[in-house]
């Protein structure tokens, strides 16, 4: 009996292997039959040698930068523009890989309508092998450059007060001080299609580019204030002030964390009922919090009740969001952020 039964598993084993010596030509037919988007008429000697790649340069990263100015080391504080290239668009890619899977391309090509809307791409970024964090899902693209664009960029580090595509990451890196130690690391990018709803969206796609920098960290690191907390767009001491001691009588033994509250937003709403009587006026502030070397910020939504005269001291309130607006997520910073904070 156990003659018999090696015998079969050694048919069983050939069987197999050949099954799978048969795949790579299935395939190709498989995707010959595939319907794709039909992309952009872009092909440079670049393009060409860095197809699945992410390159870095520290000027802003527009296709045609020459190769010269492309870099390979870089200093944390410095700017970082990264560029991708890819062999396909992102949503091609996402429909050829489907099909590598052993999906048949007459099921993908009748669900290809799906991918025009619903494809994305994350950025991961890893810091010496350890996933630090990714772009986010809610990330808008256009149509077009999901179904025909072969290279795309992000920029990490302008060193100016607006937010670029990528400067997420960046953030994100400068608030892990505990894994910036002085000297040299390994910074790596992969640039990810996903599908955000309907057919493909179960599948664990591959990176389309990916691309790995030398990355120096310097014993002072260089911060701009927009690196930090969120920029002030109201001036008004007195509120401020408010929102702080309202924010340290919610906290109660945690109350020396609260250090300065910070309104990034305009707007204050007066609140009335359903008679048009005043009840309240009330604003989003951010406050800025220590503990140790950790610091970081939170969105709270505060009142300020009116007593039928007079508007009474800010404190923090119940409700969840304030004229349809829920409070924007915190962040932690890198702890030389609070030299900033005025």
């Amino acid at each position: 009996m156990k003659s018999i039964r090696f015998v079969l598993l050694l048919a069983l084993g050939c069987y197999c292997n050949f099954s799978q010596a048969q795949d790579p030509q299935k395939i190709e037919k498989e995707k010959a039959k595939l319907q794709l988007f039909e992309e952009e008429k872009f092909s440079t000697e670049l393009s060409k040698k860095y197809t699945g790649q992410v390159v870095f340069a520290n000027d802003e990263l527009v296709r045609d930068l020459p190769e010269s100015k492309y870099i390979t080391s870089y200093t944390l504080g410095d700017k970082l523009s990264i560029r991708a290239y890819f062999a396909n668009s992102v949503a091609n890619s996402m429909l050829i890989q489907l099909v590598e899977s052993g999906k048949k391309a007459k099921e993908v090509n009748q669900n290809i309508s799906w991918f025009s809307t619903k494809s994305k791409y994350l950025i991961l970024m890893y810091l010496d092998g350890n996933k630090i964090t990714s772009t986010s899902y809610a990330e808008d693209f256009s149509e077009e450059s999901m179904t025909t664009f072969l290279s795309v960029r992000a920029d990490l580090n302008d060193g100016t007060a607006k937010n670029y595509f990528g400067e997420s990451l960046y953030k994100e890196l400068l608030s892990r001080q505990e894994l910036l130690t002085p000297g040299k690391h390994k910074l790596r990018f992969e640039f990810v299609p996903i599908k955000t709803w309907s057919y493909g969206s179960d599948f664990d796609y591959k990176p389309i580019a990916v691309g790995e920098i030398d990355m120096i960290v310097p014993k002072e690191i260089k911060l701009n204030d927009n690196d930090c907390f969120p920029q002030k767009a109201l001036d008004d001491p007195k509120l401020e002030q408010e929102a702080l001691n309202a924010a340290k009588s919610l906290f109660k033994e945690n109350a020396p964390n609260a250090i300065k509250a910070i309104l990034p937003f305009k707007d204050v709403f007066i609140i009335r009922n359903e008679y048009g009587v005043i009840i309240k006026k009330s604003f989003m502030a951010a406050i800025a919090c220590k503990n140790g070397k950790e610091v970081w910020y939170d969105y709270y939504i505060f009142d300020k009740m009116y007593d039928g005269s007079k508007y009474l001291d800010a404190v923090v309130s119940r409700d969840i969001t304030l004229n349809g607006y829920t409070t924007p997520s915190g962040k932690n910073v890198n702890k030389d952020c609070l030299k900033f904070l005025k």
